[in-house]
């Protein structure tokens, strides 16, 4: 079997580890948020822990009321600016804990006062040294070079930081559930991804879109398929889509459409409609029986994101197989980037 897809299959098993391993630590942080009366997040990330952030930044501002914002790395290290992050609880996410440009901004929020915490799969990096908490994702090694038990788990223990702080026991019981429905979730899409991969083996341009909370899903997906199958993707937030790139949608265009259950759905139905209309081949993932690719419903929209991802990556695995494809060695890329 694939690397990746045995590792897409131990995405249930590894969300549990994250979720039993991670209640001592994130017990500890949220004390320390009460205490230090913390005023605003920042979270500082790169690749697919920046697509996780990205959930974070949504989730958080949702259940906790304070807001929250994404760390520009280079600010520090190529333009060597000096930045007040007093008040601030600022999170690093790295699943190997190496990035140069992140460890400096964690540095350099410690220096001015910040709480700060890591997130990462890698106990001893140098990430978990900097920081004063350390959240550890536990999914075990991660051999594949596209990321993914890193990406599930780092979303689990983002959704246990956030039912913590809020006090949301409903949350708190609702995340224990998510890796049956993950489980769940990946016998339903058996085949199906498959079929819609394959559909798909002569595309040169695929758009993934949602909304919200949401919008991580499709960020996601879209860097799963682009670094997997060499695809050119784009993801969009259906709002952005609507302001004007929407005319840039050719008749035939896949379109992976993003409408679990919640909030955002209407407007997302609304966005099928007009894509459909230009002609492009819209795919939706949802629960209605006309989905393109099935999603379940987790019973709370803040945990979608931790199964919803799914789908996309099985999508991206066949779609690697179906263009005669290494899904485990993609070209160019490595397991670790440093950047700075």
């Amino acid at each position: 079997m694939s690397i990746l897809l045995s590792e897409i299959n131990e995405q249930p098993a590894a969300l549990e580890r994250a979720l039993t391993g991670g209640k001592d630590a994130i017990a500890e942080l949220v004390t320390q948020i009460k205490k230090r009366d913390v005023r605003y997040v920042i979270l500082a990330a790169r690749g697919t822990s920046d697509n996780a952030a990205t959930y974070a930044k949504y989730l958080l501002q949702l259940t906790v009321g304070v807001p929250c914002g994404l760390a520009a790395p280079s600010v520090h290290t190529l333009y060597e600016a000096d930045v007040n992050y007093k008040d601030a609880l600022v999170i690093g996410v790295s699943q190997s804990g190496a990035g140069d440009d992140i460890n400096e901004v964690m540095a350099q929020a410690r220096k001015s006062g910040a709480l700060t915490a890591a997130l990462t799969n890698t106990a001893d990096s140098k990430l978990a040294q900097v920081a004063e908490h350390v959240l550890l994702c536990n999914a075990g090694v991660e051999k594949a070079v596209a990321a993914t038990k890193t990406y599930t788990t780092t979303l689990g223990l983002f959704a246990k930081l956030a039912a913590r702080w809020s006090g949301d026991t409903a949350l708190a019981e609702a995340l224990w559930q998510v890796p049956e429905a993950m489980r769940t979730e990946l016998v339903r899409l058996e085949g199906k991804a498959q079929s819609v991969a394959n559909s798909l083996t002569h595309a040169e341009r695929i758009l993934t879109v949602a909304r919200g909370l949401h919008l991580c899903t499709a960020i996601e997906s879209a860097l799963k398929i682009a670094e997997t199958t060499y695809t050119t993707t784009q993801a969009f937030s259906s709002a952005d889509l609507l302001h004007g790139p929407i005319a840039s949608v050719p008749a035939n265009t896949p379109c992976l459409l993003f409408l679990p259950d919640g909030k955002t759905k209407p407007m997302m139905t609304e966005v099928v409609g007009k894509l459909a209309a230009r002609g492009a081949r819209v795919l939706t993932l949802s629960t209605d029986p006309d989905a393109a690719l099935p999603l379940i419903n987790t019973g709370s929209e803040l945990l979608s994101p931790l199964v919803d991802i799914l789908p996309a990556q099985l999508l991206a695995y066949h779609l690697t197989l179906a263009r005669g494809l290494n899904p485990d060695n993609p070209l160019g890329l490595s397991k670790v980037t440093v950047t700075r």
